[in-house]
């Protein structure tokens, strides 16, 4: 399980690759919905019921629930790459 530094310090990391994050994938999936999602998850701690709960899949895409569920696995060390890590940048950030 992660500790509480560890959460805050990745949830800096995304708030600041965030701006630089392509807005869609190339499949037209929305990126910058799913750190949102990752965000959200970090700072409220939320478990599985809680991410199924808030991102049905009639309001959100399966990749928004996708991204919100992997910071729960990352949260419980089911994950080891840090969350901002694997975000695609803009054209003119890479």
């Amino acid at each position: 399980m992660k500790t509480k530094e560890q959460i805050t310090k990745e949830i800096e990391a995304l708030k600041a690759v965030r701006p630089n994050v392509r807005p869609r994938s190339m499949f037209g999936d929305d990126n910058l919905g799913s750190i949102d999602a990752e965000i959200d998850v970090l700072e409220n701690d939320m478990d599985n019921d809680d991410i199924y709960d808030k991102y049905d899949r009639t309001q959100y895409s399966e990749y928004i629930l996708s991204s919100a569920l992997y910071a729960r696995q990352w949260i419980n060390d089911e994950e080891d790459d840090d969350l901002a890590e694997g975000w695609p940048l803009k054209e003119n950030q890479e």
